[in-house]
């Protein structure tokens, strides 16, 4: 009989080479975490285009622990990389990592904990991102369920990280875009946040839970801020604009 598999962590590596091991190391603490609550979790690499550095440290690893397995693909995009993640996971919900950032050891149990007792489709954030290397900041996720926030702010800017914790029916209902930097469409996770909200999914974030990422100086935000980017249009922003009308009071 098949090992149940309630979370599948979904690794996404590049060319990041040793720095991934930090990060499958964060990942293997919070799935030992999780193991002691009872969730039972697998790690997926999904290893798009890597360099051989990132190639071998993911063999290392996966030798190592019986719960790891990879998947290669030729894609060259990061939500088009996620998506083929999802297809071949085991989970019911799925939790992403990039290769270079980190989770919180609590992470892992207490988003399935916050999942599992929500009636709602919600997509689960962590309450604080730290942020370390070219950009040290702090940058804290909001929760719908908040009334001070406003959802239309999110057609401005994002709003969540794409480090999120999601059902994979979800994520096969609605699968993250191509970036397409020659027709100034990206930010995969942000137009992801919106197509999700223009479908009703709730975004909240699950108390006392940290990720660590990684700013660079060149990466794929960069790039796509250079290239005066925005996500894919949805029906979101014309849906709140049109309800707000008709709340409106008339003389």
């Amino acid at each position: 009989m098949a090992k149940r598999v309630d979370v599948t962590v979904i690794v996404n590596a590049h060319k990041e080479g040793l720095i991934a091991s930090a990060t499958l190391k964060s990942a293997q603490l919070s799935i030992a975490a999780a193991l002691t609550q009872g969730v039972q979790a697998e790690l997926l690499i999904v290893l798009d285009r890597p360099d051989q550095n990132t190639r071998d440290l993911a063999a290392s690893w996966l030798k190592s622990d019986a719960r790891m397995r990879s998947l290669d693909v030729d894609v060259g995009d990061l939500g088009l990389a996620r998506n083929a993640g999802v297809q071949i996971s085991r989970g019911k919900w799925i939790a992403f990592l990039d290769a270079d950032d980190l989770f919180g050891k609590d992470w892992l149990w207490k988003a399935y904990q916050a999942a599992t007792l929500e009636p709602r489709e919600v997509v689960w954030h962590p309450e604080t991102n730290l942020y370390f290397g070219a950009r040290p900041h702090v940058f804290t996720h909001v929760d719908m369920d908040d009334p001070e926030i406003d959802p239309a702010a999110i057609c401005n800017s994002n709003l969540w990280t794409a480090l999120c914790f999601a059902s994979r029916d979800l994520l096969l209902r609605v699968p993250y875009r191509a970036t397409q930097l020659e027709k100034q469409i990206g930010f995969e996770d942000w137009g992801w946040n919106l197509e999700t909200m223009a479908n009703g999914v709730i975004h909240k974030i699950v108390p006392g839970t940290a990720h660590a990422i990684r700013t660079k100086s060149t990466s794929l935000v960069s790039r796509t801020t250079q290239a005066g980017c925005l996500p894919y249009p949805t029906r979101m922003f014309r849906e709140i604009l049109d309800q707000r009308s008709k709340a409106a009071p008339t003389d």
